[in-house]
C-alpha cells in the first residue's frame, strides 16, 4: 500500500512528500540524491471521531497509507525499476515561478511536464515489452507445461506494442483480463495515478487550468491532475490543532488539503474502509474495494473469517440518519449479511462467528 511521489528536479516534490507525511526534519528537494524518504501516515477520517464519541472509546486506530520520495528522477534505469515496485504514482509538476528556484528547462509549464512524464513512461513500457516479446517469442517454441500460457501471454504484448508505439499508455488499451496479466511486470503506464501542480501560495487553480479537488475519485479514476500549495500544506502540517484550525479558517479552508489528498490517494490504490467500534477502541479496517464480507473478516483475525456467521451492518449514512447503531437497529437499517456480501466505504459492522 504504497505511492511513490516522483517529478523533475525542483518541481517540488519533496515539499509535497513533507505536506503529506508532515515530516518534521528538513528534507531538501532531490535533484540526483540517492536517498529515499519513506512515511506511514494515518488517513484522516472524521468518521472514527463521531464512533468514539458515540461508544466514550479509549483510543482511535485509523487506516494507514505510506508515501515514497523517490530521488533521483532522470531518466535513469534504477528509477524506474523503483518506481515500478509501487502501487501507484504521485506525479509532482510546477507551476510556480521562481527567480531562486529556476526550472530546468527554463519554462514553467505544468502540461508540457506531465507530458515528459508520459513520453518517458510510455517508451520504458515498450522497452519491457519488446524484451517480453523477445524472450517469449523463443521460449513458448519449446514444448513445455506452460507452452500455452506463454502463447497467450505473447498474444497480448503483440497486441498492446502499437499502441505503446503510438504513445498511448497501457491502461488506455488493456482490457481487465489483459491487465491482470501485465500487471505483475509492474508497467508504469497501467499504474494509477494523481498528478499533483505545486502553485504559489497567491496563484488561482482556475487561472492555470487545473481541476479542482474533489471528495472522492471516479471509480475508474486512474490519472487525476489535482492542484496543491505544497509550501503552505507543508507548514500547516507542522502547526498544532489549535493553530492550525485558526489558520484554514484565514484560507476559508474546512481542512487542509493535504488530509482530502491522502484520502484520495488511499482511493487511487484501491483501498476502502470498514469501521468497528467498542469502548476500548475504534478502528478502520483496510479492505480492497470490492471485498466480501469474509475477506474483511479474515483482515481482524483467520478465525473469524473461518468460523464466520454472519456480518452486522450499518451504513455510514443510516448510521448518522438515525443516530446511532442502536437507532439504526430500532428502525430497521440494521442489516444481516452473508460471507458473499460486498463490503461498502464506512460500513459499520460487527463480525458473529463460531469458535
Amino acid at each position: 500500500m504504497k505511492l511513490a511521489i516522483i517529478g523533475p528536479a525542483f518541481s517540488g516534490k519533496t515539499t509535497v512528500f513533507n505536506a503529506l507525511t508532515g515530516a518534521t526534519e528538513e528534507l531538501s528537494d532531490f535533484s540526483g540524491g540517492g536517498n529515499q524518504h519513506l512515511r506511514d501516515v494515518p488517513v484522516p477520517d472524521a468518521r472514527l471521531e463521531r464512533l468514539r464519541e458515540d461508544y466514550q472509546a479509549k483510543k482511535i486506530v485509523p487506516a494507514r497509507v505510506e508515501f515514497l520520495d523517490l530521488p533521483g528522477y532522470g531518466g535513469s534505469d534504477k528509477f524506474f525499476g523503483e518506481a515500478r515496485t509501487n502501487e501507484a504514482l504521485v506525479r509532482v509538476v510546477r507551476a510556480f515561478k521562481s527567480d531562486s528556484v529556476p526550472h530546468p528547462k527554463e519554462r514553467v509549464d505544468w502540461k508540457a511536464d506531465l507530458l515528459d512524464l508520459d513520453t518517458d513512461f510510455v517508451l520504458q513500457d515498450l522497452i519491457m515489452v519488446e524484451r517480453r516479446i523477445e524472450r517469449l517469442e523463443k521460449s513458448s517454441k519449446k514444448p513445455t507445461k506452460t507452452q500455452k500460457e506463454e502463447l497467450a501471454e505473447l498474444e497480448i504484448f503483440r497486441r498492446v506494442r502499437p499502441s505503446l508505439e503510438e504513445g498511448t499508455p497501457l491502461r488506455k488499451v488493456a482490457g481487465p483480463a489483459e491487465r491482470e496479466t501485465l500487471r505483475q511486470y509492474g508497467f508504469l503506464t497501467l499504474k494509477p495515478s494523481l498528478s499533483l501542480v505545486n502553485i504559489g501560495d497567491d496563484d488561482d487553480p482556475d487561472a492555470l487550468g487545473i481541476p479542482p479537488v474533489p471528495e472522492r475519485l471516479e471509480a475508474d479514476a486512474e490519472d487525476v491532475v489535482l492542484p496543491i500549495r505544497a509550501r503552505l500544506e507543508a507548514e500547516v502540517a507542522q502547526l498544532d490543532e489549535a493553530d492550525r484550525g485558526e489558520f484554514l479558517a484565514d484560507f476559508g479552508l474546512a481542512e487542509p488539503i493535504r488530509d482530502v489528498l491522502i484520502r484520495l490517494s488511499y482511493q487511487l490504490l484501491g483501498l476502502q474502509s470498514y469501521l468497528t467500534a467498542g469502548p476500548k477502541e475504534v478502528r478502520a479496517w483496510t479492505v480492497r474495494q470490492g471485498s466480501s464480507a469474509v475477506e474483511a473478516a479474515k483482515v481482524i483475525h483467520s478465525d473469524i473469517a473461518r468460523g464466520f456467521i454472519r456480518a452486522e451492518v450499518v451504513s455510514w449514512a443510516d448510521y448518522l440518519a438515525t443516530g446511532g447503531w442502536k437507532q439504526a437497529k430500532e428502525a430497521k437499517k440494521f442489516r444481516l449479511e452473508g460471507k458473499d456480501y460486498v463490503m461498502q466505504d464506512g460500513d459499520v459492522v460487527e463480525f458473529r462467528h463460531g469458535g
